[in-house]
């Protein structure tokens, strides 16, 4: 009697394994960023969280939030047709950006783009978002920087990330598979000065803006 029930429970210990075998290859198959090799793919500091609104009210809420407007001279039309593309917008758009410096030390930046917005947020599986920004950027999932959170007419447009080497970056994201959408490209800027920027985006199709400054 005794052996008869150990043999059934080792039948089911086995058939519980064997259930639990494909859910987690097909977890692993589902995140190719978890199949990069050597992590991190660059190593990336945040600077910029571009956030797009429908309402120019938003200006308020930032500062309320203790950030402090910026007013910089216009860019060069060229600067603003590549920023415009980079970032999704149309140039006018990228044109009337509007920047504040965070109180906090090391905190990142925040431009504001205000424009009509379409119903629906963007989203992604929380898993592979930190997965992508661990192994590709070496950092954490960006954080959201006001405290009302985002929604279908405020939203994260952009994140500007800095980097050594822009064109090593290209390389490098390439060589395993992650997309450029904006092949490395140099400009000047009011807010960057001289800078190269590449791009490539999120799991959830968020644009991630690779920066290397001639200031870093």
């Amino acid at each position: 009697m005794q052996t008869r029930w150990l043999f059934r429970r080792l039948a089911q210990t086995l058939t519980g394994v064997a259930l639990l075998l494909p859910l987690s290859a097909c977890g692993t198959a589902d995140n190719p960023y978890d199949k990069i090799t050597d992590p991190p793919l660059v190593e990336a500091r945040l600077h910029t969280i571009t956030v797009v609104s429908d309402s120019a009210v938003s200006s308020a809420r930032i500062r309320e939030a203790g950030y402090t407007p910026v007013t910089l001279p216009a860019n060069y039309r060229g600067a603003v047709e590549i920023e415009a593309s980079i970032q999704g917008v149309p140039e006018a758009v990228a044109a009337a950006a509007q920047y504040f410096k965070s109180s906090r030390a090391g905190a990142p930046d925040v431009r504001l783009l205000v424009m009509p917005l379409a119903a629906g947020a963007r989203s992604s599986d929380e898993t592979i978002d930190e997965t992508y920004f661990r192994n590709v950027l070496g950092t954490g999932v960006p954080p959201w920087p006001l405290p009302q959170p985002p929604s279908d007419a405020l939203r994260v447009q952009a994140w500007t990330f800095v980097v050594p080497d822009v064109v090593e970056a290209n390389k490098v994201l390439r060589a395993n598979g992650i997309p450029v959408v904006q092949p490395p490209v140099g400009l000047t800027t009011s807010y960057l000065g001289d800078h190269r920027t590449l791009a490539i985006r999120a799991p959830d199709g968020t644009v991630v803006q690779l920066v290397q400054t001639t200031a870093q």
